[in-house]
């Protein structure tokens, strides 16, 4: 039992915890790099505000959604300002003020530990939203990443197989993907939050693995699960950055 303890313990802590953090800070640092060059360029703040205008929005809505969740009060809300707006304003680009009520044992630990999914709100909520507008695309769209391998040539013959309609939705969803990718960074305020509740989500971990090795209930599954999606979403976030930084080049 204590061996299948520490095995949960030590696979939620690298698996999840761990690639949540650090690939947040990775895609902060490359978007950051990424915000500098084209902001040097000409229009570099009006492209943007195009793809912060898709992206802004979800990572501020992922600090609202656990805010709430968490029982805390919202004092005001903002989902998005123009980069030019922003620099006047300490380079913000939306906000969630909060506060929370309550003085018993149970109210302040569920403040503590809202503390760590509020702070990394944006990297749960924007994976979701990109998921769910994935699942909403036509089936000729979302069978693409199949054909393509399968080879070329059939992801050639299913591009062909597309509308007008078709390939407009699927540059529409490229587009807020890239734009909810860019802006899934963890901002220092966000990390400093998140490491507040570090603590209470180690206890939630723990009465989690011991449970389940009490229980004998294989965590593995959807630890892995959960674990791939991470990785598919943080690399997603992290090309997103790059690639803003190639163009930036140009």
């Amino acid at each position: 039992m204590l061996y299948d303890t520490l095995h949960y313990m030590i696979a939620l802590n690298l698996k999840l915890f761990f690639v949540l953090i650090a690939f947040g800070f990775i895609i902060g640092q490359t978007r950051q790099i990424a915000v500098r060059n084209i902001s040097d360029k000409k229009l570099g703040n009006f492209l943007l505000d195009i793809f912060n205008l898709a992206g802004t929005p979800v990572h501020e809505l992922g600090h609202l959604f656990f805010a709430v969740l968490f029982g805390y009060k919202i004092d005001q809300v903002s989902l998005f300002s123009t980069m030019k707006k922003s620099k006047k304003n300490g380079g913000t680009l939306g906000f969630v003020k909060m506060h929370h009520e309550g003085t018993s044992f149970l109210s302040r630990l569920q403040r503590d530990m809202g503390q760590f999914f509020i702070g990394i709100g944006p990297l749960l909520m924007g994976p979701l939203i990109i998921f769910i507008f994935s699942r909403l695309l036509p089936e000729r769209i979302r069978s693409l990443p199949v054909s393509f391998r399968t080879g070329f040539d059939s992801f050639i013959k299913a591009l062909h197989q597309l509308s007008a309609t078709d390939i407009m939705l699927m540059f529409v969803f490229l587009y807020f993907m890239a734009g909810i990718s860019l802006n899934m960074e963890l901002s220092r305020q966000d990390m400093e939050m998140a490491l507040k509740g570090v603590f209470f989500l180690e206890i939630l971990f723990l009465l989690l693995a011991f449970t389940s090795s009490v229980f004998q209930l294989n965590l593995d599954y959807g630890i892995n699960i959960l674990f791939r999606w991470n990785l598919i979403i943080s690399c997603t976030g992290i090309i997103s950055s790059l690639i803003a930084n190639l163009i930036a080049l140009l």
